[in-house]
This record gives structure tokens, sequence and C-alpha cells, in this order.
């Protein structure tokens, strides 16, 4: 089997808006560079798995993407996943309905998509053969459950540190760390595949950054050379990130911390990792149509409302957290109208990538970990990496029993699907990798 790695710089210039809150950021420096990476593996078929330090791959971007590729390689587009690490701190490419803050820079994207398309292409021109190493770590203390049971009341997300009124977590969450390590014939490392579910959101502020994972990065490359490629996959984080609700705050450089712990662990797997069985490689992609999300009546007639009574406010932080709640029931409300007048159903990729014997799942958006925990329990694979963010931007997609109206990631234009939605595409998730391991 072969397989080569290729990274490539995307950091934007200064002074474009960086998406990830309501409120609108300037980039005003650089924390950690911006970085495309690919991994190309070729066996009996070719597959590529790409990292993207953005925040969403929207659909529109992936079809320019794999058209690219798919022009200059000999490469099925089913084939080919494409990933957002879900950085907080990254570029302008993601497109919101509102035109006040819908954050795409047309002349960033040209350039986003023709490196990333590159990058695919420059990795798959340097394939040699390779040996191709799996390990299973836990990483814990570093992520936590965003949506808790409250006394007396409807479940919250983020509730007030240290809360006495606060009964525990609504669900369990992941904290597995899979790391596929590849080396040239010779032993010599090329680069890995990590993944793990925590949202990427422990920056803030106006200087780009990958975040955790660009300390990750680092720290392997510190590791095993300057040339290794550290391919990080955001694992299904749509109800985890790094906010322990028990502390009154973060320490200074969390995202610091948290990189280096999983480095700390992916050093350790690597060690004590073993080869891939078989040499199977392949893909399968399939486009749901899943309905929108349904909204109340009266849930218009009020957002109408607050739009129209509370004046918008500049310069102020608009989160699900620590945040002005006016301005932050505004922007709510605003996105609720917006969504509202998108269209009544939404193409839905889910894939599935065979290597070897292990399989790697890619859903869109930002689905609960309890989906992904579940696909890796029933997958026919006996190894398995479970990705979110990828191929499509189609926003949470919590389990059933967490849509509550104090839930944020349940609210209609947060959520952007059907109840049945993270359902409908873990089903499919597992259709499709029943096929890859038929044989």
């Amino acid at each position: 089997m072969k397989c080569a790695f290729y990274e490539k710089e995307i950091t934007p210039p200064l002074g474009c808006r960086i998406p990830g809150y309501f409120n609108e950021r300037r980039a005003s420096g650089v924390k950690d560079k911006l970085y495309v990476k690919a991994m190309v593996i070729q066996s009996d078929d070719t597959v590529a798995i790409v990292g993207t330090d953005i925040l969403h791959f929207p659909l529109d971007i992936r079809e320019a993407v794999v058209k690219r590729i798919c022009g200059s390689i000999d490469i099925k587009p089913e084939n080919i996943m494409l990933t957002a690490n879900h950085t907080h701190t990254g570029g302008p490419v993601t497109q919101i309905p509102d035109p006040d803050r819908g954050i795409r820079d047309s002349a960033y994207t040209d350039i986003l998509i023709r490196s990333v398309a590159d990058c695919v292409v420059l990795a798959y021109q340097r394939l040699s053969e390779s040996h191709f190493k799996f390990g299973m770590g836990t990483v814990k203390g570093i992520s936590f459950n965003r949506d808790y049971l409250i006394k007396n009341k409807t479940p919250a997300t983020n509730p007030k540190r240290t809360s006495p009124d606060i009964i525990g977590p609504m669900t369990e969450i992941d904290y597995e760390l899979p790391v596929l390590f590849v080396t040239d014939t010779e032993g010599n490392p090329k680069g890995s595949l990590t993944c793990f579910a925590c949202h990427q959101d422990c920056v803030g502020g106006t200087e780009y950054s990958g975040d955790f994972s660009s300390v990750l990065s680092k720290e392997l490359k510190k590791e095993y050379g300057g040339d290794f490629v550290s391919v990080f996959l955001a694992g299904t984080c749509g109800n985890i990130n790094h906010i322990d609700v028990s502390r009154e705050k973060d320490e200074p450089g969390h995202y610091i911390k948290m990189g280096k712990a999983l480095a700390g662990e992916a050093k350790r797997v690597i060690a004590e990792s073993r080869p891939l069985s078989g040499e199977n490689v392949g893909g399968r992609l399939s486009v749901l149509s899943i309905e929108r999300a349904f909204v109340d009546p009266a849930g218009i007639e009020k957002a109408e409302y607050l739009v129209k009574t509370i004046p918008e406010k500049t310069g102020v932080k608009i989160a699900a957290d620590d945040t002005d709640p006016d301005q932050y029931n505004r922007a709510m409300a605003k996105r609720l109208l917006d969504f509202v007048n998108t269209a009544d159903r939404y193409d839905v990729p889910v894939q599935a990538v065979r290597i070897c014997d292990l399989a790697v799942f890619a859903f869109p958006g930002e689905i609960f970990c309890q989906f992904g925990m579940e696909l890796k329990e029933k997958s026919p694979a006996p190894l398995n990496i479970v990705a979110t963010n990828a191929n499509a931007a189609t926003g949470y997609v919590p389990t059933e029993d967490s849509f509550y109206p104090t839930v944020y990631e349940a609210r209609p234009g947060s959520n952007k699907l059907a109840k049945t939605g993270g359902r409908q595409m873990t089903d499919e998730a597992l259709r499709l990798a029943a096929q890859l391991f038929e044989k």
C-alpha cells in the first residue's frame, strides 16, 4: 500500500472577518498559522482525507474542490473526504443568510478552494510504499458536556459556572483518541490521522489560530520531525466543549494545555499501536434529503418582536455563554428569522471510507457525540474513526431527546434538520460501511 501527506498554509490576510460568533470580528493578528492537510492512500483504490483549519466546509466549496481534484488526478469523488476542524478563529468562508454578517470573502474562498485541491494533488504525486499502524487512546479532563440538567428547570447549555443549581451533564461524552500512524518502509514517520470530540472554540479573540489541534501538530512535529504532517479530524462534538462548569474560569493558555495533552497521549498510543490488517481501500458517499426543522409560528412572531424592540449593539460579545442576554436573544431571533427563509429540505452528505480494517466516517454539521459512539459500537469494521463538520454545513444535529428551548443546539436556526436527522444520518453511515466491508 502507498501513502503520502502534504500540508499548505491557508492563513488569510489581516482584516478579514472571523466566523464563529454572532458578532463581527476582524482579524488583527496570527496566534497560530492555519493549514490544510491531506492524506492520500492507494491500494486497490485511492482515497483522500483532508483536514482544514476552518469553521465549516460548505457543500458548494466541497463541490468546487472535488471538481479541481478530479480534473488533475485519478480518484473518485466519493473517495474524497473534506473536513473542517471547526476552529472559531479561522478564515472567512462560512456563509450565513444574514447579508449583514455573511462571512465569506470571495477572493480568499477562491484561494482556499485551489489550496485544498492542490494539497490533495501534491500528496498524490508523492505516493510511496508505506506501513500503517493504529491505536486507540483516551484523554479525560479537557472536554466536557455543554448541556446540563438544572434543578427545577429544563436543561441548559453552558449554565453559569459553579452554579448550585447544576445537577449534572445530560449525557456521557466520548473521550477516545484514535491514532493512525504512517511510516515509510524503513520506519521513518510520515504523518498521522487523529480525531477528538471537542469544540475548537478555546481561543477566542481576533487572532487566527487552528486552536488546540495547532498545538497537537506542533508537538508531534517536535517528536517525529518537521516534515511530519498531522491530519486532525473534529470528532462528534456538537454537545462537547472545553468549559468545565465546576471551575470559575479556564487557566491561561487552556488550548495549549489541551493540545499538549492530546499529543502526549498520541505519542503513547503510537508506541503501542499495531499494524492494520488487509489492503482494501475505498469510499462511499450518499446525499440524503432531510426535511428542515419545524418552526413554531408563535416562535416566529416572538422573534420578529425581539428584533424590532431590542436595539443592536456593536462591540459586544455574543456567544452561547458569557454574553449580554438581550443581545444574545436578539441574535438568536434574527438567526431564526433568517432560517425560516431557507429551503424546506437540506442535502446532507454522509460518507464512509475504508482503510484496511479501519472505517473512517464523516458527518456534516455539528452532530451530538451519542451518534458517533453508537456508530462505532455498531460498525462492521473492527477499528473506527468518526469525524464531523465534513463535506457540508448543516448546523447542529442533536439527539431526539435533547430538543428543549433552553438547549442552544436544538433551537431552530442552530439546528436546521428535522428531529430524526441524526438517526437518518447514522443509519445511512452504517449502510455505507456494510457495503465497504462486504469484501
